[in-house]
């Protein structure tokens, strides 16, 4: 029992060592990585939001000790791939200007893209759920609650639905947990959220709260309008998915005609090094499904950006 205290002990002595290890290795890669996302507006409204860290400080903290990682791994390659053809302190030079030119500007580059990306693929997920929401906020508000149980409830009335809006509800509750102004707690929501809907949302609220209204009515007048824009939205994907199809249907009919014609022709006049079976196993085997799975791929985005 003894032995095996010592032996987790001994591991969480290790692992502490080695988080404040690649901290302090960090720290440089943390203070320009901090420069350069300070030249994007709002980054700090892009992460929160991404749901890809839960504050600023600490998603830098993390994506540095990764850039440093990865740093490490490219070097430690590069210089095993060129150490067998070039002298040692070349390979050694060769690898460190790679890692200094090359992978740490596409590492910084990443750590700005994917909070920005993930921000905006999850803003249009949450935007076709926004009904939901909507919906839930209107029927516990003409309950009587308080805002701050509508809040609290809003859980247990959306289920499985509610981890699509959690980010901006949990943060809600939070920050009047501590005892935040309901209206400033909306604002700092509606700055964070990537959805222009629940955006629209609690500014509404911030400003009807603070003035003295009718929330409810708020909240229907706002369902009202996002169900107009859901169903333009819906025509506009519907339409987009017809001319796909009719890409689709053109690229099925063009490929019969287009191996009968290059069988024609390779019976006329052969082409030296080229044969029919080739071009056949080209057009049948790998341009026909690289399409389809384009279609498909395609058509599942577009779907995907207005089922609710």
């Amino acid at each position: 029992m003894s032995k095996s205290l010592t032996s987790l002990e001994s591991l969480k002595r290790l692992r502490d060592y080695t988080s404040r290890a690649l901290d302090i290795a960090s720290t440089p890669i943390k203070t320009l990585l901090k420069s350069y996302t300070s030249t994007v507006r709002d980054f700090d409204a892009y992460v929160i939001g991404s749901g890809i860290s839960t504050s600023y400080e600490s998603y830098i903290e993390r994506a540095s000790q990764a850039i440093l990682i990865a740093l490490i791994v490219s070097a430690t390659l590069i210089f095993i791939a060129l150490s067998r053809s070039l002298p040692l302190l070349l390979a050694i030079a060769v690898a460190i200007a790679s890692t200094l030119f090359v992978a740490l500007p596409l590492s910084m580059a990443l750590a700005i893209y994917i909070p920005i990306t993930l921000y905006k693929n999850r803003g249009e997920v949450i935007e076709s759920k926004a009904i939901e929401l909507l919906t839930a906020l209107s029927l516990l508000i003409a309950s009587g609650q308080t805002f701050y149980r509508v809040l609290e409830s809003l859980p247990r009335v959306l289920g499985r639905d509610y981890k699509f809006f959690s980010i901006e509800i949990d943060l809600a509750t939070s920050l009047l947990r501590v005892g935040t102004p309901i209206a400033d707690a909306l604002r700092r929501v509606a700055k964070v959220t990537p959805s222009p809907t629940l955006r629209e949302l609690f500014l509404s609220l911030s400003s009807i709260i603070g003035a003295g209204g009718n929330i409810v009515q708020i909240v229907w007048s706002l369902t009202e309008r996002y169900v107009t824009r859901y169903s333009i939205r819906i025509e506009r994907s519907a339409e987009s998915l017809n001319t796909y199809m009719e890409i689709y249907v053109a690229i099925a009919l063009l490929i019969p005609s287009l191996i009968g014609s290059m069988a024609a022709l390779a019976l006329i006049a052969p082409i030296a090094g080229i044969s029919f079976e080739a071009l056949l196993t080209l057009t049948t085997l790998i341009l026909v499904p690289v399409a389809s799975i384009a279609i498909v791929v395609l058509a599942d985005v577009i779907v995907s950006r207005v089922r609710p």
